[in-house]
């Protein structure tokens, strides 16, 4: 059978070869295979795919969607019927192949594998970050300034990679101009003046470590002269990309019930306001559970619910001042506390397990009391600092993620994956172009318990 182009009166090959030949679906077609799903699902499958060097073509999610649902139709009327899109999204917040998935374990693996060494490196100076390169096939890159570490220590953190099952290939050492340390006094810098006499206090919302490009991102408020942060900047020798944005906490002023046992990832009602628990956390013998600090901020007391019923109650246990590395709080638990989080409304005690920092390229999951599944996005920075709406003071030690958030999700829980198992830390609001959160580790340091874990 001669191919189509011969109708139209084109000269084609008199054979034509019997090998595979790739095809492009029509538009119509993409559309029909993206109109069974949900279409936030879509577009934040699309985004995600992006940042995480994935094909993010409709073509390409059409062609997924063919593969791996039944999609079924009205014989009669030809109308479609949207498919349960909780079946096509995998746990990192999209839909993708069986490869892809692999591929996001093999990347999990290998930056667990690698954190507690290069957490001892950034203690002890040089170190200018570390990240997913999630353009070039996930790779991890790892950054010192001036100069490569010891061919010992190269060699110990290339070991630990090829142990979590990745190669040789997937570590990149780099050498830049300016290690975190420098870029961190930069970003100190910047708050000291907002607080000067000279500055605006009101006029940045946040500062960030961008550890690819061994830079800083700085949000002004809309209408802010750069001027005076380019003259900080200038003296500490420091690049900065410098954008207008805005931001604010995510508390807000009415869902979910999910009182007992009690666990993270639900929505809460407290004496002013609605905000979501994150984790549950535990000291000694005793559990509690850990929320926004901004939340209902300035109260030391009062019944804290869940749909009405008792969930815990407000102390005065809050990391939230200026200088702090925390946004989050301590919810005093009297009993029947599990070390759970709510994950979605077909799994509603997934069992915590442990807690990673995560390298920039990794996602990030949010679990709050806006969506009844988790929103996923990609970390860009371990190393941010915002000022707070609610106490106007600089929280510092911020983790930035691209996953989105509204009012009322301040507090949630926030994780590695859609699991919900790993978990990451707690959500601050949205400052700049991102989502902050604290790491979930401050809860030791500000005297709030450990992560609690089964």
């Amino acid at each position: 059978m001669l191919p189509v182009l011969a109708a139209a009166g084109m000269l084609v090959p008199a054979a034509v070869p019997a090998v595979a030949t790739p095809t492009t679906a029509s538009p119509s077609t993409i559309d029909l295979a993206l109109g069974q799903v949900d279409a936030d699902v879509i577009v934040e499958s699309l985004r995600l795919r992006s940042e995480l060097g994935f094909d993010a073509t409709k073509s390409k999610l059409a062609s997924i969607l063919e593969a791996n649902t039944a999609r079924t139709a009205s014989a009669d009327e030809g109308t479609q019927t949207l498919v349960d899109e909780q079946s096509l999204v995998n746990e990192w917040g999209f839909i993708g192949t069986a490869a892809e998935a692999t591929e996001m374990k093999r990347r999990d693996t290998l930056t667990s594998a690698v954190e507690p060494m290069v957490q001892e490196l950034t203690e002890q100076g040089g170190l200018a970050g570390h990240f997913l390169d999630n353009k070039n096939g996930g790779r991890l890159v790892v950054q010192f300034a001036d100069a490569l570490p010891t061919e010992k220590t190269q060699n110990a953190l290339t070991a630990k990679v090829v142990a979590s099952g990745s190669s040789t290939d997937d570590i990149e050492f780099r050498v830049v101009q300016h290690s975190s340390a420098e870029l961190t006094n930069a970003m100190n810098a910047v708050w000291e003046w907002t607080d000067s006499a000279g500055g605006d206090v009101a006029s940045v919302v946040s500062v960030e470590e961008d550890v690819a490009t061994n830079r800083l991102k700085i949000g002004l408020r809309p209408g802010t002269s750069p001027a005076g942060v380019r003259e900080v900047l200038k003296k500490s020798g420091i690049p900065a990309d410098i954008t207008e944005s805005d931001g604010g906490d995510l508390a807000c002023a009415s869902r979910n019930s999910c009182a007992t046992p009690r666990r993270g990832g639900v929505g809460i009602e407290l004496p002013g306001g609605l905000c979501t628990v994150g984790w549950v956390v535990k000291s000694g013998t005793t559990l509690g559970a850990v929320t926004a600090g901004h939340c209902d901020w300035g109260r030391n007391s009062g019944a804290v619910k869940s749909g009405g019923a008792a969930y815990g109650s407000l102390t005065g246990t809050n990391a939230l001042k200026n200088g702090s590395h925390a946004d989050m709080r301590y919810i005093k638990i009297a009993s029947n506390a599990k070390p759970w989080l709510y994950q979605n409304n077909s799994s509603k005690a997934r069992v915590v397990r442990n807690a990673a920092l995560g390298s920039v390229g990794a996602t990030s999951c949010l679990f709050g009391r806006n969506s009844a599944t988790p929103r996923c996005g990609t970390l860009t920075s371990t190393n941010a600092s915002h000022r707070s709406s609610t106490c106007n003071c600089v929280v510092y030690g911020q983790s930035v993620a691209t996953f989105s958030a509204a009012p009322g999700d301040s507090g949630g829980a926030v994780a590695s994956s859609t699991v919900g198992s790993t978990a990451r830390g707690i959500l601050s609001g949205r400052y700049g172009a991102g989502m902050h959160y604290s790491s979930i580790g401050y809860t030791s340091t500000y005297s709030m318990g450990n992560l609690a874990t089964g």
